[in-house]
C-alpha cells in the first residue's frame, strides 16, 4: 500500500465514517464534537487523498463515505475491522 499520512484527526474522522458507512457532515460534527470549519478542513484533506467521496442529499446537506482506498487503509490501520467491511 502506497504511505499515505494521516494525522490523528484524520484518522478518527476516517474511523468514524467507516464505521456509520455514510454519514451527514452535520451529524459527523456533533458525534465527534469538532466545529463545522475543522470536519471541513479535515475531510477536505481525506477527500484530497481520495479516502472518503463527498455527495448531496436530496436537501442539499453533503453526504460523507468512505472510498474502496479507505476501507484498504482502515483494514491497514485497523485489522479487526475487516469484520466490518466483510
Amino acid at each position: 500500500m502506497q504511505k499515505i499520512d494521516l494525522q490523528e484527526d484524520q484518522a478518527l474522522v476516517l474511523q468514524q465514517v467507516a464505521e456509520s458507512g455514510e454519514e451527514d457532515v452535520r451529524s459527523l460534527s456533533r458525534s465527534l464534537r469538532f466545529d463545522r470549519q475543522r470536519i471541513a478542513t479535515i475531510l477536505h484533506a481525506l477527500h484530497h487523498k481520495g479516502l472518503i467521496y463527498v455527495s448531496q442529499s436530496g436537501r442539499g446537506e453533503p453526504w460523507v463515505g468512505i472510498s474502496s482506498r479507505g476501507k484498504r487503509m482502515m483494514l491497514y490501520l485497523w485489522p479487526e475491522a475487516g469484520l466490518h467491511f466483510a
